[in-house]
Order: C-alpha cells, then sequence, then structure tokens
C-alpha cells in the first residue's frame, strides 16, 4: 500500500516537473488543460497495471498456479517460501499481551496509520468545505440567468464560482466590471472547470503530504484562469486593456473556499504576462510528446512485473494446496483403481485437503467393518482408522514422520525442514530418487522451497532433460517452475528456434509464453515485414564493421558481426514482444502496406495505441490528402481530425490543402464553423493558415 502511494507521488512530481519545463509558458492552454488531467489520472492508474518482465526493471514475481494432474501427483497446498506454522493458543498474562503490542509496533506502522490519519483529516476538510459552499449558493438572495445562479455576497471576497453558481458582491463593483467577472465566471461553468478542481482537490486527500501534488493543483488552477482569460478575451468585444484594468480592481485580501475557481486567484501579475504574451507556434506541440517516454521510465521502474502461467479463470478455480495437520479424520471415496481422500483437521472443518491416491497403495483396506489401513511413503506413513461401506469410507488418521528421509534431505542440502514440511512431501510424495536425479543433473543446491513445487508440478528429470537438449542448458531450479507451470516443452523451445532465434533463454521462454508468442507467431511476423527488418539489421552490421580499421583481421570482423545479429536479434525480440503485447498482428501491419503506407516498427506501436486503423488511413486518401507518412497519420489521430474535416474545408472553398494546414487549424481551434462565420463578416482569405493567425490573435 505504502509502495503504491510513493508510487504516485513520484510519478505527480515527475508530471509536474515535466510541465514545468515544457508546458507552463506555451498558449495552447486547452491542450495543457488535458495533459494535466490525463497526467493526474495516470499518475494514480499507472501503478496498479501489471507490465511483461521485458518492460520492467523490477525482478518478476512469476505467479504459479497449483494446477496438479491428480492421476500423476495428489493435490496438497504448497507453503510459501519460509513458511511458519501458527502456533497453538496460550494462555498469557496481561504483562505478555501489553509486551507484545509494543514490540509489534514499527516505523512502517506508524508511518502507516499516519497517512491514513491525515486522509481521513483531508476528506472532513473537503466535505466540510463543500457543505459551506452549497449551504451559501441556496441562503442567499440569488438571480436567475439562465442556466447560472448569481449567489449575492456580503463583505470584501473575492467573486468565485462552484458548479453553476457565481459568487459576487455586485455593490463593490462598476457596471463594466461587474459585467466582465459574470463573463469570466460563465466560461468557468460553461468549460465545467469546477470538476477539474474537485479531481485536484481528492487527489490531494490521498496525496497531503506531497508537495508536488499542492503544486500540481496550484498549476491547474492557473492554467485554467489562463484559459478562461484567452477565452474572454477571444470570444467578446471587451477590451484588453479595460478586462486587464478590472483583474486589479477586483484584487481583495480574503479569498473563497479551495473548491471554486475564482476570478482572482492571486495570480494577477502571471495572468497579465499570460494575455500579452506571444502565442505559441503550432510547431511547438511536439513538446507534448515527451511525457510519453517519461511515463515509460516510471512504468519500467516503478510497476510491477508479472508472468502468469495460466488464465486468471483458471487461476481463481484451481485448487490451491492446503497445510493441513498430522491428525484428524478423513472422508474417502473409491472410483476405479483411485481412491480420492478428503482430510480434515480440524472441527470447523477450515482446514481441508482432498487428495487423490492409487488402489493399489491403500494397504489392508477394512470393508464391512471397523478397521485399520495405512499408505507407507518416503516421507513416512499416513495410519487410517474407520471402514468403508460400498466405495464410500471414513475415520480418522494420523500421519508418522520418516526420520530418516529428513536425515536424508539434510545430508543432500535441504535444509531448514519443520515438522509439518514432512506431511507435505508425503502427501505430494517426494522420493529419494528424485532428489539424487536432480543431483545427478547438476542441482547440488537443492532447497525446500524449490523441492515442493517442482514435485508438484511434475517436473521430471526426463522433463529437465529434454530442455536442456532443447537448448536451455543453464536453466536453474527456480527457472523450472515457472517453465513448467507455463507447458514450456521441448517442442516450444525448438518452435522459437526454427523460427531463426538462436540466442534463447529461461527468462524469454517464460515471456514468450506467457504472452503466446510461439514459433508460429514469429515466422508470420518475419514474413510479413522480413525485407524492412533484414534491410535494418543489415545497415546496422554494415555500418558496425565500417567502424573497425581495415587493418583488423577478417576473424576479427567475423566476430564484429555475429555481436551486431545477436544485438539486433535481441532488439528484434523485444519489439516483436511489443508487438504482441500490444496485439499488433500481421495482419494488422499488412493493412497498412496493402494501402500503400510504410510504418516502422515504432511507428506500428504508435498507432495502435492511438487507435488508427488502416481504414482511418484511406479515408483521408479518398478525401485527396495523397502521399501521407506514418508520423502525419498519428498527428492526425492525436489531434482527432478526421477525414470529415478536411471535406468540410473543401467545401469553404480552400484549394490543395495540405496536412500542415489541416493540422494548424486543428491545434489551434480553427474550425470548418469559425471559418464559415469569419467569411461570414466579410474576412475572405484564399489560405487556412490566415485563418489561423486571425483564431490566434483573435480577431473578430
Amino acid at each position: 500500500m505504502m509502495f503504491y502511494v510513493l508510487s504516485v507521488a513520484l510519478i505527480l512530481a515527475g508530471c509536474l516537473v515535466f510541465y514545468k519545463l515544457l508546458l507552463q509558458n506555451e498558449t495552447f492552454f486547452p491542450l495543457n488543460r488535458f495533459v494535466l488531467l490525463i497526467c493526474l489520472a495516470l499518475s494514480f492508474g499507472l501503478p496498479l497495471i501489471p507490465v511483461p518482465q521485458q518492460w520492467s526493471f523490477r525482478k518478476a514475481n512469476v505467479e504459479v498456479p497449483a494446477v496438479i494432474d491428480d492421476s500423476k501427483v495428489p493435490a496438497v497446498d504448497v507453503p510459501q517460501p519460509t513458511p511458519t506454522v501458527q502456533p497453538k493458543a496460550t494462555i498469557s498474562t496481561g504483562n505478555e499481551q501489553q509486551e507484545s503490542f509494543f514490540k509489534d509496533i514499527s516505523l512502517l506502522k506508524v508511518l502507516f496509520w499516519a497517512y491514513w490519519l491525515g486522509v481521513i483529516v483531508f476528506v472532513v476538510n473537503f466535505l466540510f468545505q463543500l457543505c459551506v459552499l452549497l449551504y451559501r449558493a441556496y441562503s442567499r438572495p440569488v438571480i436567475r440567468d439562465g442556466r447560472f445562479r448569481i449567489v449575492e455576497l456580503a463583505g470584501n471576497q473575492a467573486p468565485c464560482s462552484f458548479g453553476n453558481n457565481i459568487f459576487i458582491n455586485p455593490e463593490k463593483y462598476d457596471w463594466d466590471t461587474y459585467n466582465q467577472i459574470i463573463l469570466h465566471e460563465k466560461i468557468h461553468i460553461q468549460q465545467g472547470h469546477s470538476y477539474d478542481i474537485l479531481i485536484a482537490e481528492l487527489a490531494l486527500v490521498f496525496q497531503w503530504f506531497n508537495p508536488f501534488a499542492w503544486m500540481y493543483r496550484k498549476a491547474m488552477e492557473d492554467n485554467l484562469e489562463f484559459l478562461t482569460d484567452n477565452e474572454l478575451l477571444a470570444n467578446s468585444d471587451i477590451e484588453p486593456s479595460s478586462y486587464q484594468m478590472s483583474l486589479v480592481k477586483v484584487s481583495a485580501p480574503h479569498f473563497p473556499a479551495s473548491l471554486t475557481t475564482n476570478y482572482n486567484q492571486s495570480i494577477l501579475k502571471k495572468r497579465l504576462v499570460m494575455m500579452n504574451a506571444k502565442k505559441s507556434n503550432v510547431n511547438s506541440t511536439w513538446k507534448y510528446l515527451f511525457i510519453v517516454p517519461l511515463l515509460l521510465v516510471f512504468v519500467a521502474f516503478l510497476n510491477e512485473p508479472k508472468a502468469y502461467g495460466k488464465n486468471d479463470a483458471q487461476r481463481k478455480t484451481a485448487e490451491r494446496f492446503r497445510l493441513i495437520d498430522n491428525e484428524g479424520s478423513w472422508f474417502a471415496t473409491i472410483k476405479g483403481d483411485k481412491v480420492n481422500i478428503r482430510f480434515e483437521s480440524d472441527e470447523d472443518g477450515k482446514n481441508i485437503s482432498n487428495h487423490t491416491f492409487s488402489l493399489a497403495d491403500l494397504k489392508n483396506l477394512p470393508r464391512g467393518s471397523e478397521g485399520s489401513f495405512s499408505i507407507t511413503r518416503d516421507a513416512g506413513t499416513m495410519n487410517f482408522t474407520g471402514k468403508f461401506e460400498n466405495n464410500t469410507g471414513m475415520g480418522s488418521y494420523k500421519f508418522s514422520p520418516n526420520a530418516d528421509f529428513t536425515s536424508f534431505l539434510t545430508k543432500e542440502g535441504v535444509s531448514g525442514i519443520r515438522e509439518k514440511d514432512n506431511l507435505v512431501f508425503f502427501l505430494i510424495n517426494v522420493k529419494r530418487g528424485y532428489v539424487t536425479a536432480l543431483k545427478g543433473l547438476g542441482y547440488n543446491q537443492v532447497s525446500k522451497d524449490n523441492l515442493i513445487p517442482l514435485v508438484a508440478l511434475n517436473v521430471t528429470p526426463e522433463y529437465i532433460q529434454s530442455l536442456k537438449k532443447a537448448g536451455l542448458s543453464d536453466v536453474s531450479l527456480g527457472e523450472l517452475i515457472p517453465l513448467k507451470a507455463l507447458d514450456v516443452d521441448a517442442d516450444f523451445i525448438k518452435g522459437i528456434k526454427d523460427a531463426g532465434y538462436s540466442k534463447i533463454s529461461a527468462n524469454k521462454m517464460v515471456t514468450f509464453k506467457s504472452q503466446g508468442i510461439d514459433g508460429a507467431y514469429l515466422k508470420s511476423a518475419k514474413m510479413a515485414d522480413a525485407e524492412s527488418r533484414e534491410a535494418d539489421a543489415a545497415d546496422k552490421v554494415k555500418s558496425k564493421i565500417e567502424k573497425v580499421s581495415e587493418k583488423v583481421s577478417e576473424k576479427t570482423i567475423g566476430k564484429a558481426t555475429q555481436k551486431a545479429a545477436r544485438t539486433d536479434e535481441d532488439d528484434e525480440l523485444g519489439k516483436l514482444i511489443a508487438r504482441k503485447v500490444m496485439r499488433i498482428t500481421p495482419e494488422y501491419a499488412k493493412g497498412f502496406t496493402d494501402k500503400g503506407l510504410k510504418v516502422s516498427d515504432e511507428g506500428l506501436l504508435s498507432m495502435k495505441a492511438l487507435g488508427v486503423t488502416p481504414e482511418y488511413f484511406e479515408s483521408f486518401k479518398t478525401a485527396g490528402l495523397s502521399n501521407l507518412t506514418a508520423e502525419q497519420v498519428t498527428s492526425l489521430k492525436a489531434l482527432g481530425v478526421t477525414a470529415s474535416d478536411f471535406e468540410e474545408f473543401k467545401k469553404l472553398g480552400f484549394k490543395n490543402i495540405t496536412i500542415e494546414n489541416v493540422l494548424s487549424a486543428k491545434a489551434t481551434g480553427t474550425s470548418p464553423t469559425f471559418v464559415a462565420s469569419m467569411k461570414k463578416k466579410g474576412h475572405n482569405y484564399s489560405s487556412i493558415e490566415d485563418y489561423v493567425k486571425m483564431k490566434v490573435l483573435a480577431i473578430d
């Protein structure tokens, strides 16, 4: 929990620095508003998303499901690493309880409770401000102006707005100033700026300790004021000098609640500077793209990498290993040559575990009358008392561990064995021969934490040898567990190698399998863009060789070529994994190629992330925009441009419209509707750029 909170704080700080350095002085105020809101949402959402191991610098926490074939191995609960056995309840004195209480207190717990105490305080403050605003809105005199409610205040308070309410003391201002204030606050209400402030306040509730969160909220407030000032001056008859003078008049010492958008905001100087600043050039929009690599860096360092053995539904329904006591009750059912026995080790029936045994393993099975029988394995003997009626039976059990087997494991280096571990060894049927076989394969350090899942997942010596022969010669015991859980076998590895990728490792195989990447997928992907990738690889190898002195030997050149090829293979596999994660199929890439658009791997990732389809590209060709590049198509999609926008401009009489014209118009809000309104007022120009200048300069 605390790691998540700190991750949010770090991402929020990074986004604020990005905004302050690159975007704060840009006059694309609507775009800045969008970026600030998106970054705020991503700060809270990104740390919750697990990412593939290839995208993360953190160590993967591979989730291994306990899905075991009962016909091969009995089901049992695998304890977590370094398991601890819960001691039985004992009678303790008050002094012992008090000592235990203070012993359990740690700095982390203190910080945890301090954080939540702060959250509670800020929640109360948030609700208090909300109640005060609602009380003022519905307890003071009100003037209705369409959807707007003008609430009359008393005293020396700055005008502000919240929801559809405008709070103002009309006695303080002359008519022109009053009218400008009302117009200003109406823009706040029409564009829903109160919701931005509410979102920022809610973020502060959970990031109250983070100074960057407070500065982030202030940045959002400032941008909303810049945006409103710009909209007011661009779409009204108010003179900039008159409006700026009204800002000076409205300056007041008492400011409203922080949940409101208010007229003064104590940033008078900044607002005057931004109103008189030169409008940003559309070419500077490239700065906004830097947020993508910044967020990817945070994801790589902070997000937890995972590789799943099965899908979520299987993992949720799969029977988990349960650790039962050495004594308890049993209930059994005979089906054919198998006996399913349910063990219960407490009166409440909470510690229950079902396991399947071979009927031949049960010695002296009592039928029709009370009796005893047993099952003996290397780890010990399970003694049963009870009887069977037909094919069902019940009674009590007691497990007796084999001390010789425990000594054997200890000699073989399996340390840290606890009393209940022997019962686990019995239920999953750990054999001496299995441990000896592992050592024969070169695994001299067999830990208990590896031994249990290896046996439970039926990782046989034959399976290990098949992986080694397939090319995984240095696979460790820990790596064998996710490989088996994901059903990675020699045929799967052979498929990867046959696709042309010789540099394989256990981690890569786990990543490929978890992402559904097999040899067939790799072959189809290579066929889809083989020519372009081969050309890129040849250029890279050539450039590496050209850097080598002409006097080096042919052998050295050969080594350099091999090294470059290995590097290219890693790069290519990384791209293929990214394409698979983004669900970029060969058909998706071929769709653009068939329509005449050549797209690089990086371009495909960007286009897929933005939802660009071959049909989207084709719509612009149909509309008359030919020779588009992948970068231009991506820019069009990022700004929300459609082919219909292009058609609307053509209907207005523009000829030879370029992609730059459309991008400039969209980025500055120069819509076909705006152009049509300007033409009606007598502004007839042949170039869209002239109307863009009018929009930027706020010429009416």
